[in-house]
């Protein structure tokens, strides 16, 4: 960021549940470009009383945090964001679709209604490619649109998944797939989803 002025907000890891963690975010926060902490914690780790003290210092720090929840995990995930309400919550990759039948969609868009349900809850509508490697703009439609109607223009927001999307597709094709989609869209509505959103989430 200090050679080349990107990125202008940095998404750091920090194990939430490790005895240090105050020591960790404290260092981290000395860069000026900080704005928020992914945990990549597994097992049960949003009701365990470890991960809980450390999500507590997110607040202390001014920090987002940035949340690989599936659809199984969105009550637990709500519950969580509804007991530490100063705490901006972004779920990533639209809630990690990994499978594309009629049954997991009907699963996931009530997982991803209930983590609607927490005021401080964001959904980053990203990383499709991930579940669906010969996505198209038909195949994502449905996952798009229901982020959006679920969390409303104001609670959603764009994203790429780089590295990591070049595995599917390339960066103007996925940035082409939201424009489309999203074409019947007002500006406004267009200019709050590419970016207004993000850059009030990140304070950029």
């Amino acid at each position: 960021a200090k050679r080349t002025g990107f990125p202008h907000g940095i998404v750091a890891h920090a194990d939430l549940r490790a005895p240090d963690v105050e020591s960790v975010l404290e260092a981290h926060c000395q860069y000026p470009l900080m704005r928020g902490i992914r945990d990549f914690s597994y097992g049960d780790y949003l009701v365990e009383p470890d991960f809980h003290r450390g999500f507590a210092l997110l607040e202390k720090f001014n920090l987002r945090a940035s949340m690989s929840a599936q659809w199984q995990d969105m009550e637990k995930l709500r519950d969580l964001a509804d007991k530490f309400s100063n705490v901006t919550v972004v779920v990533d990759h639209a809630g990690g679709p990994k499978e594309r039948s009629p049954e997991y969609f009907e699963n996931w868009k009530r997982g991803m209604a209930i983590a609607a349900e927490a005021d401080n809850i964001r959904c980053k509508i990203s990383g499709l490619g991930m579940g669906d490697n010969n996505w198209t703009v038909d195949s994502i439609r449905p996952y798009v649109l229901h982020c959006i109607e679920t969390f409303g223009v104001e609670r959603s927001f764009f994203a790429s998944n780089w590295p990591v999307d070049w595995l599917f597709s390339s960066y103007d094709a996925v940035v082409d797939a939201y424009t489309e989609i999203t074409a019947g869209f007002s500006r406004a509505e267009q200019e709050a989803l590419f970016s207004k959103n993000s850059e009030a989430i990140y304070d950029i």
